[in-house]
């Protein structure tokens, strides 16, 4: 399912959960929906190096282990290794492990530790393999979908956010959910739970009772990380400060000579600052045009409705404008079948030029 494995990675990098929704859409109305689902494999440089922001590992994996399909991984991924193609060679991509070197991995390294959970859950509960798949809720960083099977509905929520995010998501026919990767417990209200997703996360909500051998799972985000290593940053920061005032702190002596060469870099100094006033002032006016530019832009992709758009077949789907795509995608829907409100708002909610052109591209 290489469709997939784009709109995955890519769905992250560009905090476009659309475009991963919108795959799937597709591949349900191509009628298979249910492929072998990947995150990478030997022809393809690892998750883990493909993804802009490392925490974004978590909901990508939960996608992969709970939307229609079988999911697998390639091995060394579990553990978040990376692999990047160097001089058009797969080489990197397949490196010889010893697996003795990771044999404490799914009690020290959080990236194996989540992917044993999520084999764990889905093992345990037959609605990630064989329940429908119904969407419940999708935004730019936020998404939310169901499995049902047999009565029991399972929730899975993504957040690609770096802030947490609630969500009101429409539940099953039971009085609680259970976060099968926090241990979290949601009451249902109204048929619905109220939930807050944590940055850069995902969570499988199964009934109250669902017989589950996981223990809560703490997934590392690039903001921890980030916020260690600019500790550190900070403290070598301070130090090479001291440093240099401990010295600039020393008596200076000054010959003729020396004074002669601090005066001509002065006067160096100064030129320098005056074509760099320069510089600024007409970088100035550069940032006025552009803003100007993004004025007239914006005005210009003021939402056209796509059903007055008639499209030239004639171009190709890179050089068609937006509203044109919509109606492009519009018009191959109606080809196969009646178009409702929902279909439409899903066409008209994608602003994205890349995905609309893939997603046009993708009809038969």
């Amino acid at each position: 399912n290489y469709t997939l494995h784009k709109a995955l990675y890519s769905g992250h990098n560009d905090h476009n959960y659309f475009e991963i929704a919108h795959t799937v859409r597709r591949l349900q109305n191509m009628g298979t929906l249910k492929l072998y689902n990947f995150v990478d494999n030997h022809d393809v440089e690892r998750i883990y190096t493909k993804l802009t922001n490392k925490a974004h590992f978590a909901p990508v994996h939960v996608l992969l282990y709970t939307l229609p399909g079988v999911p697998s991984i390639y091995y060394g991924s579990e553990f978040g290794i990376e692999g990047r193609k160097e001089y058009g060679s797969d080489d990197s991509l397949r490196p010889a492990l010893n697996i003795e070197d990771y044999k404490d991995s799914v009690k020290t390294n959080p990236c194996t530790a989540l992917i044993a959970a999520l084999g764990k859950v889905r093992q345990a509960v037959p609605a990630l393999s064989y329940g429908s798949y119904d969407e419940l809720m999708l935004t730019n960083r936020q998404f939310a979908y169901a499995r049902d099977l047999d009565g029991t509905r399972v929730i899975v929520s993504v957040n690609n956010d770096d802030a947490p995010a609630g969500m009101h998501l429409a539940a099953g026919n039971c009085t609680a959910y259970i976060g099968a990767l926090s241990g979290e417990k949601v009451s249902v209200q109204d048929g619905h739970i109220n939930i807050t997703q944590p940055a850069n996360s995902g969570e499988i909500w199964v009934p109250e009772g669902t017989d589950l051998d996981v223990k809560p799972v703490k997934v590392v985000t690039k903001t921890e990380s980030e916020a260690k290593t600019n500790t550190e940053d900070k403290a070598a920061s301070e130090t090479a400060t001291d440093a240099k005032g401990n010295q600039e702190s020393e008596p200076k002596i000054e010959s003729k000579e020396s004074k002669d060469i601090v005066t001509a870099t002065e006067s160096a100094d100064a030129k320098k600052n005056t074509t760099n006033t320069e510089k600024n002032i007409s970088a100035a006016n550069e940032v006025k045009d552009s803003a100007k530019d993004a004025s007239a832009q914006a005005a210009a992709d003021t939402p056209v409705d796509p059903e007055t758009i008639t499209v030239d077949w004639s171009k190709s789907p890179e050089s068609m404008t937006v509203p044109e795509l919509q109606a492009a995608i519009l018009a191959k829907l109606a080809g196969n079948g009646p178009v409702d409100a929902q279909m439409k708002k899903t066409v008209t909610d994608n602003i994205w030029h890349d995905s609309l052109v893939n997603w046009l591209k993708s009809f038969r």
